[in-house]
Protein backbone atom coordinates (compact mmCIF):
# COMPACT_ATOMS: atom_id res chain seq x y z
CA UNK A 1 0.00 0.00 0.00
CA UNK A 2 2.68 2.72 0.54
CA UNK A 3 4.42 1.98 -2.54
CA UNK A 4 1.11 3.11 -3.97
CA UNK A 5 0.84 5.82 -1.89
CA UNK A 6 4.23 7.16 -3.14
CA UNK A 7 3.23 6.46 -6.58
CA UNK A 8 0.46 8.61 -6.85
CA UNK A 9 2.01 11.25 -4.90
CA UNK A 10 5.19 11.17 -7.39
CA UNK A 11 2.52 11.24 -10.04
CA UNK A 12 0.59 14.49 -9.08
CA UNK A 13 3.80 15.92 -8.45
CA UNK A 14 4.70 18.39 -11.27
CA UNK A 15 8.31 17.32 -11.59
CA UNK A 16 7.81 14.19 -12.11
CA UNK A 17 4.20 14.43 -14.72
CA UNK A 18 5.79 13.66 -18.22
CA UNK A 19 7.49 10.33 -16.34
CA UNK A 20 6.22 6.93 -17.83
CA UNK A 21 5.46 4.64 -15.56
CA UNK A 22 8.34 2.67 -15.76
CA UNK A 23 10.95 5.57 -14.95
CA UNK A 24 8.26 6.74 -12.47
CA UNK A 25 8.74 3.38 -10.94
CA UNK A 26 12.66 3.40 -10.50
CA UNK A 27 12.15 6.66 -8.43
CA UNK A 28 9.08 5.48 -6.50
CA UNK A 29 11.05 2.79 -4.75
CA UNK A 30 13.47 5.47 -3.55
CA UNK A 31 10.42 6.85 -1.69
CA UNK A 32 9.39 6.68 1.67
CA UNK A 33 6.27 8.33 3.59
CA UNK A 34 7.39 10.47 6.29
CA UNK A 35 4.47 11.34 8.40
CA UNK A 36 4.83 15.39 10.98
CA UNK A 37 2.27 16.70 13.28
CA UNK A 38 1.43 20.63 13.30
CA UNK A 39 4.26 22.44 14.03
CA UNK A 40 6.74 20.35 13.64
CA UNK A 41 9.90 21.03 11.07
CA UNK A 42 10.32 18.91 8.51
CA UNK A 43 13.53 20.81 7.41
CA UNK A 44 15.10 24.20 8.85
CA UNK A 45 16.93 27.13 7.28
CA UNK A 46 21.03 26.85 6.88
CA UNK A 47 20.85 22.80 7.20
CA UNK A 48 22.41 20.74 4.30
CA UNK A 49 19.66 19.62 1.92
CA UNK A 50 19.61 16.00 1.55
CA UNK A 51 16.20 15.32 0.63
CA UNK A 52 13.45 16.19 -2.23
CA UNK A 53 9.75 16.36 -0.50
CA UNK A 54 6.90 16.02 -1.96
CA UNK A 55 4.00 17.08 0.18
CA UNK A 56 1.40 14.37 -0.09
CA UNK A 57 -1.19 15.38 2.48
CA UNK A 58 -1.43 18.50 4.67
CA UNK A 59 -0.29 22.17 4.85
CA UNK A 60 3.36 23.12 5.24
CA UNK A 61 4.52 27.18 5.52
CA UNK A 62 7.67 27.79 3.89
CA UNK A 63 9.17 30.81 6.25
CA UNK A 64 12.46 32.70 6.17
CA UNK A 65 13.83 33.80 9.34
CA UNK A 66 16.60 37.08 9.17
CA UNK A 67 18.67 39.45 10.49
CA UNK A 68 17.59 42.80 11.48
CA UNK A 69 20.41 44.24 13.31
CA UNK A 70 21.91 44.24 16.78
CA UNK A 71 20.43 40.79 18.01
CA UNK A 72 17.08 41.04 16.68
CA UNK A 73 15.30 38.53 14.55
CA UNK A 74 12.52 38.45 11.99
CA UNK A 75 10.76 35.61 10.42
CA UNK A 76 8.43 35.77 7.50
CA UNK A 77 6.85 33.08 5.91
CA UNK A 78 7.40 32.98 1.21
CA UNK A 79 4.69 30.16 0.32
CA UNK A 80 2.65 28.34 1.96
CA UNK A 81 2.07 24.50 0.63
CA UNK A 82 -1.91 22.83 0.62
CA UNK A 83 -2.90 19.57 -0.84
CA UNK A 84 -3.30 20.50 -4.58
CA UNK A 85 -2.73 19.08 -8.03
CA UNK A 86 0.57 21.21 -8.98
CA UNK A 87 3.74 22.86 -6.72
CA UNK A 88 3.49 19.96 -4.28
CA UNK A 89 7.43 20.00 -4.28
CA UNK A 90 8.76 21.58 -1.14
CA UNK A 91 12.19 21.76 -1.04
CA UNK A 92 15.99 20.01 -1.95
CA UNK A 93 15.27 20.67 -5.28
CA UNK A 94 18.56 22.57 -5.69
CA UNK A 95 20.72 18.94 -4.62
CA UNK A 96 19.47 17.69 -8.55
CA UNK A 97 21.85 20.24 -10.07
CA UNK A 98 24.88 20.57 -7.73
CA UNK A 99 26.68 19.05 -4.91
CA UNK A 100 25.20 20.40 -2.20
CA UNK A 101 22.03 22.70 -1.04
CA UNK A 102 21.77 24.41 2.24
CA UNK A 103 18.08 24.93 2.76
CA UNK A 104 16.95 28.45 2.20
CA UNK A 105 14.20 28.39 4.25
CA UNK A 106 12.65 26.20 6.90
CA UNK A 107 9.55 24.00 6.37
CA UNK A 108 7.29 23.91 9.40
CA UNK A 109 3.89 21.86 9.48
CA UNK A 110 0.33 23.81 10.12
CA UNK A 111 -1.61 20.60 10.02
CA UNK A 112 -0.63 17.06 10.41
CA UNK A 113 1.33 16.07 7.17
CA UNK A 114 2.53 13.28 5.19
CA UNK A 115 5.07 13.71 2.58
CA UNK A 116 7.44 11.64 0.38
CA UNK A 117 10.71 12.30 1.16
CA UNK A 118 13.61 11.11 -1.77
CA UNK A 119 17.18 10.95 -0.97
CA UNK A 120 19.02 13.44 -3.85
CA UNK A 121 21.53 11.68 -4.41
CA UNK A 122 20.02 8.18 -4.89
CA UNK A 123 17.57 10.44 -7.02
CA UNK A 124 20.58 11.67 -8.77
CA UNK A 125 22.41 8.18 -9.26
CA UNK A 126 19.00 7.50 -11.20
CA UNK A 127 19.05 10.64 -13.28
CA UNK A 128 22.77 9.94 -14.45
CA UNK A 129 22.11 6.09 -15.38
CA UNK A 130 19.08 7.01 -17.29
CA UNK A 131 19.62 10.37 -19.75
CA UNK A 132 15.88 10.17 -20.53
CA UNK A 133 14.63 10.34 -17.33
CA UNK A 134 16.82 13.18 -16.43
CA UNK A 135 16.46 15.48 -19.24
CA UNK A 136 12.17 15.55 -18.26
CA UNK A 137 13.23 15.92 -14.86
CA UNK A 138 15.91 18.94 -15.29
CA UNK A 139 13.15 20.51 -18.18
CA UNK A 140 10.38 20.21 -15.13
CA UNK A 141 12.40 21.96 -13.04
CA UNK A 142 13.05 24.67 -15.22
CA UNK A 143 9.62 25.09 -15.80
CA UNK A 144 8.60 25.11 -12.18
CA UNK A 145 11.90 27.74 -11.29
CA UNK A 146 9.94 29.90 -14.30
CA UNK A 147 6.72 30.01 -12.92
CA UNK A 148 8.14 30.73 -9.18
CA UNK A 149 10.62 33.57 -10.14
CA UNK A 150 7.20 34.67 -12.39
CA UNK A 151 4.80 34.85 -9.22
CA UNK A 152 7.75 36.61 -7.10
CA UNK A 153 7.68 39.27 -9.93
CA UNK A 154 4.12 39.61 -9.63
CA UNK A 155 3.82 39.62 -5.70
CA UNK A 156 6.89 42.17 -5.94
CA UNK A 157 4.97 44.25 -8.37
CA UNK A 158 1.33 44.54 -5.89
CA UNK A 159 3.75 45.92 -2.94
Amino acid sequence: MKADEVTKTLRKCQLFSDLSDKELGSIAKLGSIEEYKAGDIIYEQGNLGTKLYILSEGKVSLYRNFDLGDTRTASTTVYVSRERPQRRLLGGWCTLVGDQHIQMCSARCDKPTKVIAIGCSDLKKVMSKNSKIRIKILEKLVLILRDRIESSYVAMETL
